[in-house]
């Protein structure tokens, strides 16, 4: 009896033992709830609560106001919106108000806050064509602390509520200026590769018919190099075939 009881007891051994290591596998491949729980967040619990009042008390022009105090700041900003569609305004404003809106649910969650600025900045990289600017990101941040500061309502010291919207915007519009910079990069890079592209095949393209290098080159030139080379081989055609001596056709006919 008492042997069968010490067999019976090292399968049971065995059991603890797999379960035991089973959760360690798993954690290895991603960050626990626990740990990500621990890291430090931007915020206290106390401003927190300070940046969530303040969009409780917002309404749904929060983002047109903030434009309209970086318009009383920045000329050039206002250039940029007067290039702007009717439509476009209202998107940009609504965007950033919803952009807002998921950073303001995600004070907890540092990577997640980042994620939301630089895609905020990656998508401003399309306004270059109407006149925006990087610095801008400066100037709307500034524009959100202030606007949002006056949401409090005075329900706290206004140092507390400036201090804690100034922390929020500036880590906040700190990576929305790395997602511009690194959507910017990239298109760069995307443009560079493909010229490099396109000059390659036309190269190929002029020295697999034959034609010598220079000719295949020639294909580059600018406009009005190549109108020029045409009017040279046109009057070389003439002179060829022609073989009378060319005089000044605007001079009085010569009677004999």
């Amino acid at each position: 009896m008492g042997n069968t009881k010490s067999t019976e007891s090292i399968p049971k051994k065995s059991t603890r033992r797999k379960s035991a290591t089973t959760p360690s596998t798993s954690s290895s491949s991603r960050p626990s709830v626990s740990s990500q729980g621990n890291r430090k967040p931007l915020l206290s619990i106390s401003q927190r609560q300070i940046i969530k009042g303040c969009v409780d008390n917002s309404k749904d022009d929060l983002g047109e106001r903030i434009f309209r105090r970086v318009l009383e700041k920045r000329d050039d900003f206002k250039q940029f919106i007067d290039n702007l569609s009717k439509a476009q305004r209202y998107e940009n404003s609504n965007y950033l108000k919803q952009f807002l809106l998921g950073i303001v649910e995600s004070l907890t969650d540092i990577d997640e806050i980042n994620r939301i600025s630089e895609e905020y900045g990656c998508n401003h990289v399309q306004f270059r064509l109407y006149g925006f600017k990087p610095d801008f990101f400066a100037a709307t941040a500034d524009a959100v602390a202030t606007e949002c500061t006056f949401l409090d309502q005075a329900a706290h010291l206004t140092s507390e509520t400036a201090t804690a919207w100034y922390l929020l915007t500036t880590h906040v519009f700190s990576a929305v200026r790395d997602g511009y910079y690194a959507e910017l990069r990239r298109q760069r890079k995307c443009s560079n590769a493909f010229r490099a592209r396109v000059s390659v095949d036309v190269v190929s393209t002029g020295t697999d018919d034959g034609t010598s290098l220079s000719s295949a080159t020639r294909r580059s030139n600018s406009p009005q190099e190549e109108i020029a080379e045409k009017f040279e081989q046109k009057s070389n055609q003439t002179d060829d075939n022609d073989n009378e001596p060319s005089g000044n056709f605007l001079s009085p006919p010569q009677i004999y």
